[in-house]
């Protein structure tokens, strides 16, 4: 069964998923990934199919900064150990991305500070 090449993400409630490029290494380069964002974490795995026993990286969007690079590229980063260099296929996709980031950041600090974590 062959996928689609970039499906547009879905927003269903509040996850968002789809395919984004992720920065592996030098020598790899770009890595198509599978990105979950749901409750305030954004979450990758290598496939559709490791959603359900292996999660490859996850970062807390409440103490997360986000940031656009060029028409396609964003950056993730909680600061500490982990930033995702990420490349959408379109600079749409990258705008739609991004909204939902920020929006689930939002979300996700706004329920930090009032539980008083």
């Amino acid at each position: 069964m062959s996928e689609p090449k970039s499906p547009t993400p879905t927003p269903a409630g509040d996850t968002y998923k789809g395919w984004v490029f992720k920065w592996t290494n030098y020598i790899k380069g770009y890595q198509r990934r599978w990105f979950v964002l749901s409750n305030g974490l954004l979450s990758y795995y290598r496939t559709q199919a490791e959603m359900g026993h292996t999660c490859r990286g996850t970062i807390n969007l409440a103490t997360a900064v986000i940031s656009v690079d060029d028409a396609c590229n964003f950056v993730i980063s909680n600061g500490g150990a982990q930033t995702y260099h990420l490349k959408a296929s379109s600079e749409v996709e990258r705008q739609r991305w991004i909204t939902a980031l920020e929006l689930a950041k939002a979300k996700a600090a706004r329920m930090q500070a009032e539980s008083g974590t």
